[in-house]
Formats: structure tokens, C-alpha cells, sequence
């Protein structure tokens, strides 16, 4: 970090980056039951979380954007690895 302390409680943020971590939470786990669009789900899930917890960051972290984040890595790991088995004939 560059030296800003994240001061202010993340609910305070104002319009639609108020909205990034939920939908991260929301991407995540909707990227789990789905399974043909999961990874699609999932970078989103990854694209908004990281942007919310990378801009106005004067704000705290939000724990539904790590969350979600997490939530959203962990099938894009799965995924890449039943991607690389099945390309390995497993």
C-alpha cells in the first residue's frame, strides 16, 4: 500500500463501486452450480472484486469482494485443472 490508511467502513461507499464486492460475492458463487459458464462467472467474479478492493482506497476492504474473489479463484483453479487433465487424456 502507498501509505493511505483505508479509514472509512466499505458499506460508506458511494454509487456503483458500492455495488463491485456483492457482485463479486454473487459471480463467485453463482460460478459454481453453473457449470458451462462457471469460468466465465468466475472472472468476473475476480475482475470486479480486484476492482473493488484496488480503487477508492480510502475505503476498507469490502469482505464480500475478498470473498468473492477467493470464491472465484478457487474455480478457476478447479477449472484449469480438469482442463489440463482432460487435455491429458485422464
Amino acid at each position: 500500500m502507498t501509505g493511505v490508511a483505508r479509514r472509512f467502513p466499505a458499506k460508506d461507499r458511494p454509487g456503483r463501486d458500492a455495488w463491485l464486492g456483492p457482485l463479486s460475492l454473487c459471480l463467485g458463487l453463482l460460478s459454481w452450480p453453473i457449470p458451462a459458464g462457471g469460468a466465465v462467472l468466475a472472472a468476473g467474479a475476480v475482475a470486479c472484486g480486484v476492482r473493488s478492493m484496488a480503487t477508492k482506497t480510502e475505503y476498507r476492504l469490502d469482505w464480500t469482494a475478498v470473498t468473492g474473489t477467493v470464491i472465484a479463484v478457487l474455480q478457476l483453479f478447479l477449472s484449469l485443472m480438469l482442463l489440463v487433465m482432460d487435455v491429458g487424456g485422464h
